[in-house]
């Protein structure tokens, strides 16, 4: 099989994520993994390979969550009619209860789109981290012999509880660790395997903007976790065989750029009466990767991209992953009336702003209905027009006359 070119690569991505410019960045990221050979990550010989395999975790995550299945139920079965009494149980099968109505808008909006953001986040993260570990390599504050494992391919155990007066830790089963662990591996004897692993870095990822201390605490958490031990790309190293100087230990950490997306959009005619709503093309950040030494053994990135940027990606992932569950839904022809020219792709896509539009109006709570509401805008209306608005928008309210009259002010 012969190897995709980068135009291919970024053109899939692009239709996954709906922003070429950012897919490209991602493609270039990790295009840059591959020409280090002390990065070890998951997924495969291409970037292609890397950002599919990067793509099915999160998908693995959506699908394997306790409420993964009630999302294919809103897709398929949707909230009862506006008009019926209030519905606190349901079969578990079929139409959703208003509680669990409520619980597939929160779903979606926390769970899907940061997985799905925070994936995007790691992979635009990899080039700027590498480049620091070289750089560090070069200046020799790291060992020429570090490792940097990233992703998926680190697991720490969970902290199950803390018990007696020492408050040792009972430790549980392998969990996602850190964004990426700096590690040498050193033989204990003189030409034995290698199998002390000395720890000289800790990177966390992170795809909205947080303060230092929130992420340092977090960072300070993957390493109390390395006491249970880690796995690196399934194989296990127990706590004996690891360690850690604190005093030395490099902590970096990565978050976007806070810069907006612009909210200017236009009107074209369109093929049939309807005048179709044109966006700015979207573009490469006007700011670059910035990378900056806080203190001693602390370094932060701010990548050029910003979280509104990611934020938009991640919407347009799992609108892309609500096709493809109509593909299962709808497989075999099995339309709604009225939906018969729709691709099961469409229809699934259809299926959840129609669900999202009747939400607002079944007993869930203010919160719940807020967050419908934002989603439906955003899926309806676009990222930049719908995530501002806390009021269902309508086509009307996108002229100038009404759009200024109801105060949206979306222009």
């Amino acid at each position: 099989m012969n190897r995709p070119s980068h135009e291919e690569i970024v053109e899939e991505t692009a239709s996954i994520i709906g922003n070429r410019p950012l897919a490209s960045a991602i493609h270039r990221s990790v295009a840059s993994a591959f020409r280090y050979p002390f990065v070890h990550l998951l997924g495969g010989e291409t970037e292609w390979d890397v950002f599919k395999s990067s793509l099915d975790a999160a998908i693995r995550k959506i699908e394997g969550h306790p409420l993964g299945k009630l999302f294919r139920r809103l897709i398929e079965y949707g909230p009862h009619h506006p008009d019926d009494p209030e519905a606190l149980v349901s079969d578990g099968e079929t139409t959703l209860s208003d509680p669990e109505c409520g619980s597939a808008v929160q779903f979606i909006f926390y769970h899907m789109v940061n997985r799905f953001k925070g994936e995007l986040a790691e992979l635009l993260a990899l080039e700027p981290c590498i480049e620091l570990v070289h750089r560090l390599q070069q200046e020799g504050h790291l060992p020429s012999g570090v490792r940097l494992y990233w992703g998926e391919m680190v697991k720490e155990r969970r902290r199950a509880r803390k018990t007696g007066k020492g408050c040792n830790a009972q430790w549980g089963s392998f969990a996602k660790g850190a964004d990426g662990l700096l590690i040498e591996q050193i033989p204990i004897k003189k030409g034995q395997p290698y199998n002390l692993l000395c720890i000289h870095g800790v990177v966390e990822v992170k795809s909205m903007t947080l303060g230092k201390k929130k992420v340092l605490d977090q960072i300070n958490g993957h390493i109390t976790r390395l006491s249970g031990g880690v796995k690196l790309g399934g194989k296990e190293s127990p706590a004996d065989d690891i360690r850690i100087n604190d005093s030395s230990l490099i902590r970096i950490m990565v978050m976007p750029s806070t810069w907006k997306l612009s909210r200017k959009w236009h009107f074209e005619k369109g093929s049939g009466r309807w005048k179709v709503m044109v966006f700015p093309e979207l573009s490469e950040p006007s700011v670059e990767t910035r990378v900056k030494k806080l203190k001693t053994n602390l370094w932060k990135i701010t990548l050029a991209w910003s979280q509104e940027a990611l934020e938009q990606a991640a919407y347009e992932m799992t609108f892309w992953y609500m096709s493809q569950v109509g593909t299962h839904v709808y497989a075999g022809g099995k339309m709604p009336k009225g939906w018969e020219d729709m691709t099961p792709e469409q229809a699934g896509c259809n299926a959840v702003k129609m669900m999202l539009y009747y939400m607002p109006l079944r007993y869930i709570s203010e919160r719940q209905e807020l967050r419908a509401i934002k989603l439906y805008n955003v899926y309806s209306f676009s990222y930049p027009l719908g995530v501002d608005s806390k009021e269902m928008l309508w086509r009307e309210d996108f002229s100038d006359e009404v759009g200024n009259k109801n105060g949206h002010n979306l222009i």
